[in-house]
């Protein structure tokens, strides 16, 4: 009898120890990004990740620019032809629409702006060869009517 006593009461005290752990194994002690083991470590926080990210998309905006006033300059001085221009354009128009659909639900991953780069580069690429294609072949470069730009 002593013995089913002290078992009832070693299972009961291990039961309860059981229900008080998992209890407090199951608390919400909220989230707080300064115990992220992603973004903290020796040297990096989460506010330097965030401004180099900004960093990145701010250039990644401004290479766009730069690249669509690449194709006007192209068109303006007679190095590219309209259907060149339109094809460049149309290349520019894609990656601006896809950053647009990244965008969306509110960020851009590091990811997207990965593949956004990506064709960014091959666009810049696809810029060259069309500027210099006509050097390559050996022919002269595509001059506008006079008096005419093409807007």
């Amino acid at each position: 009898m002593k013995f089913e006593k002290a078992v009832k009461t070693i299972s009961l005290i291990g039961a309860t120890s059981l229900t008080l752990f998992a209890g407090a194994s199951q608390a919400d002690w909220g989230y707080n990004p300064n115990n992220n083991p992603w973004l903290s470590g020796p040297g990096y926080q989460q506010a330097h990740y965030q401004a180099a990210f900004k960093q990145q998309v701010a250039e990644f905006d401004q290479r766009l620019d730069n690249q669509l006033q690449r194709i006007l300059n192209g068109m303006e001085n007679g190095k590219l032809s309209m259907r060149e221009a339109v094809g460049l354009i149309r290349e520019h128009v894609s990656i601006n629409r896809m950053e647009r659909q990244y965008l969306a639900d509110g960020r851009l991953g590091p990811n997207e702006l990965r593949d956004l780069d990506r064709r960014l580069g091959e666009a810049g690429k696809h810029i060259f060869q069309e500027k210099h294609e006509g050097e390559r072949l050996g022919f002269q470069e595509h001059r506008p009517a006079e008096g005419r730009r093409y807007r």
